[in-house]
């Protein structure tokens, strides 16, 4: 038998010869060539599916790559460190069954589609469970900003999660894209919230809790209708050439439950969108207020505090400086400030800090004259904090 190698042609060109840049123009074309070739490879529909198929089974590596996601996620948000939550997701494969539910809707095979939401709901709960055992571990730990950034679902959550589920979906569709490093976005809106919710629970939060959990059904919901539109489009679709023709119509027969929960669910998180920028424009307005009445010369705001009642709303200003406002400056702030979004009027209440100079002798570098350098303190503290 002969070797191939010694069989394929090969040019030698000499670079004395005029015709080089010819050659090397002809290459090029050549690869060009090859590049398109590789870019327009047809989509292996057969392949596809198996690969959804497989994704989505109650496997061991599943739950053993989900567990592990769980526990460094529940640690990452007790230490409230995105970076650690961020690398739980490179173990987490939590888009397989969602993603073999969007094609089970899509070509109308229901034994896949009882798998696929097994697996589904086994991973949820294992992951919920891993997050509400570790919170009764760790009683102690207060709740992160990373556990309360769950916590507050809207519509901008349900977005993100649309482009995370088509992404996902078209990358396992597509030949040259790895569909791992898109499942790690989609696990991001996965497993964090879940976990967060397990934890929540564990400390009697029902509330946060609940919404913790809410943003995890609204990001399943999302992947799934924006993966079953892209593998529809793909051309995954079975049935007879009556319900593949019709196209989107036949798309929205198939996938009917889910949309109208989709758009229950963008109803109410645009609602709580409004209200979250509501909120937060009326506590800008009433900071600047308060910021225009207390900060002087000799002091300076450090940090405002809400605190929603039932008939009226409590700003909790921090101050530091000399001189304590007098009450008559408070009923100034309660007669002026901005009322609550239940129109229900704002009332201030100051914790004043002291700023005292105490030295030994007086020095060339800071003089005993207390005024003076606590007028220099409060000027400093305003430069580290223009707010």
């Amino acid at each position: 038998m002969t070797d191939p190698k010694k069989e394929t042609p090969t040019i030698i060109i000499n670079d004395a010869e005029p015709g080089k840049e010819r050659f090397e123009t002809l290459k090029e074309k050549l690869r060009y060539q090859q590049a398109l070739r590789e870019s327009s490879k047809q989509i292996d529909h057969k392949q596809v599916r198996l690969n959804i198929q497989v994704d989505a089974l109650p496997s061991k590596t599943f739950f053993i790559m989900n567990a592990l996601a769980a526990v460094i996620a529940a640690y990452g948000l007790l230490s409230d460190s995105t970076a650690v939550v961020i690398g739980a997701m490179l173990v987490a494969m939590m888009l397989g069954p969602i993603a073999g539910i969007s094609l089970a809707l899509i070509d109308s095979r229901w034994i896949l589609l009882r798998t696929a939401f097994k697996t589904l709901t086994l991973g949820i709960l294992m992951i919920y469970g891993i997050g509400f055992l570790i919170g009764i571990i760790h009683p102690n730990i207060a709740i992160t900003n990373e556990i309360m950034a769950r916590t507050h679902p809207n519509s901008l959550d349900l977005m993100i999660a649309l482009a995370g589920g088509a992404a996902g979906a078209f990358a396992s569709v597509s030949p040259r894209l790895s569909v791992a490093v898109v499942g790690v976005a989609v696990a991001t809106a996965l497993v964090p919230p879940l976990v967060a919710s397990g934890i929540l629970l564990s400390r009697a939060e029902f509330a946060l809790s609940a919404n913790a959990f809410l943003l995890t059904f609204t990001n399943i919901i999302a992947i799934q209708i924006s993966s079953a539109m892209v593998l529809w489009i793909a051309g995954f679709r079975r049935g007879s050439n009556e319900e593949v023709s019709s196209k989107y119509l036949e798309f929205a027969k198939r996938n009917w439950v889910s949309l109208i929960i989709l758009l229950i669910l963008a109803v109410y998180l645009t609602f709580n969108l409004l209200h979250t920028v509501q909120n937060e424009l009326y506590k800008s307005h009433v900071s600047d207020q308060l910021g225009q009445g207390l900060n002087t010369e000799t002091n300076i705001i450090d940090t405002v505090e809400f605190e929603p009642h039932p008939n009226f709303t409590l700003a909790r200003v921090f101050i530091r400086g000399v001189t304590p406002p007098s009450t008559n400056q408070i009923d100034e702030l309660n007669r002026t400030l901005k009322t609550d979004r239940n129109s229900h009027p704002t009332y201030v209440q100051i914790r004043f800090i002291p700023i005292q100079i105490i030295q030994t002798q007086p020095t060339k570098i800071v003089p005993l004259n207390t005024t003076e350098s606590e007028k220099s303190i409060i000027q400093m503290l305003k430069q580290q904090d223009p707010s």
